[in-house]
């Protein structure tokens, strides 16, 4: 059977089986005390359902599938929790329409979430589900991670191209709308001179700096751990994606906080529900040259940039996003 066949078979069948057990999760803490019967037989039934463990629900970014796999590895986590709605929040107002009732949320013990996460239609607020939370719950508020070191030519602006590729880049987009030589011009991008080491370290610096600015609102945080490793290697996929040894870290972090510290073997981690390495952006050589980061480990890096389950080298990405632009530019004309 096809690898990537049989990846997308086991996150479908983890989806289901998350889905069956949240849905039960959320009918045994749909209650008030007013509703006498509903309320005792559904308290009795959370109450067996937990035996003595706390509950853990989350709200926030796709990166929470992630950190819930990691904490459901460690046994220790498990002897001592219950997690629930371990899902970013779109999904949640999707397929749980209970998460827009107070009840369900001030069952928690604790609320792992991403702070500055912006109202989705459809579903509570972040400072709605937080006034929700009993008084005593632990509140651990999560980075968004979100990170531009390594990619200064990033943007949201791309052309339309059926999801083959999630973000843009502001120098190939240049290229193609001034329509300059094309071929010389990606020989340029492809260059170890493109941008200067100055030029790469100072966007990093900044990059750094931005992330500890918006972690000052976070519990858990991540700045510190990119300053100290991140010029060494590479550790994003794309801004939004971090590579599997940030998301590792980050949930050792919340670990930590719960007060588990075993979260099981990690050495060959890779998320059965939700796909890190998809949304891609290409890492400059310019940009590997101005960090210290080797050739090898530049080279060898493929990024899958969009919804389909192709991969890339620096060279067939730049290569292909032309090739894209100019798909598009042929059925303008047509």
């Amino acid at each position: 059977m096809n690898h990537n066949l049989f990846k997308r078979i086991v996150r479908k069948c983890g989806r289901i089986r998350d889905y069956v057990r949240n849905n039960f999760l959320y009918f045994c803490m749909d209650y008030s005390s007013d509703e006498k019967i509903r309320y005792s037989c559904r308290k009795i039934l959370l109450r067996w359902l937990l035996r003595g463990r706390k509950l853990v629900g989350f709200y926030g970014e796709c990166h929470i599938y992630v950190y819930a796999e990691l904490l459901r590895k460690s046994r220790e986590f498990k002897r001592k929790y219950v997690a629930v709605g371990d899902k970013e929040i779109e999904y949640l107002i999707r397929y749980h329409k209970q998460i827009n009732k107070p009840s369900v949320w001030n069952k928690l013990d604790v609320l792992i979430f991403n702070s500055g996460v912006p109202i989705r239609q459809g579903g509570p607020g972040l400072s709605e589900v937080l006034e929700w939370l009993p008084k005593e719950a632990l509140r651990i508020g999560v980075t968004n991670a979100t990170f531009l070191g390594y990619m200064p030519q990033h943007t949201s602006r791309v052309f339309p191209n059926q999801g083959y590729f999630i973000w843009g880049d502001k120098n190939l987009n240049r290229i193609l709308e001034a329509e300059e030589n094309i071929d010389e011009n990606l020989r340029i991008l492809g260059g170890e001179e493109y941008y200067s080491v100055a030029q790469v370290q100072e966007h990093f610096s900044k990059a750094i700096k931005k992330l500890s600015t918006y972690e000052k609102n976070c519990i858990i945080k991540i700045a510190d751990y990119i300053e100290e490793n991140g010029r060494n290697r590479i550790l994003y996929y794309s801004v939004t994606h971090p590579e599997t040894e940030i998301m590792i870290e980050l949930a050792r972090r919340i670990a930590e906080k719960l007060d588990v510290h075993d979260i099981g073997n990690t050495d060959s981690f890779e998320t059965e529900l939700f796909n890190l390495h998809s949304h891609g952006e290409v890492v400059y050589p310019s940009v590997c040259k101005g960090l210290g980061i080797s050739d090898a480990l530049a080279s060898n890096r493929k990024i899958q940039p969009g919804n389909y389950p192709v991969e890339y080298t620096f060279e067939e990405y730049i290569r292909e996003y032309v090739n894209r632009a100019g798909m598009k530019e042929e059925r303008n004309h047509d």
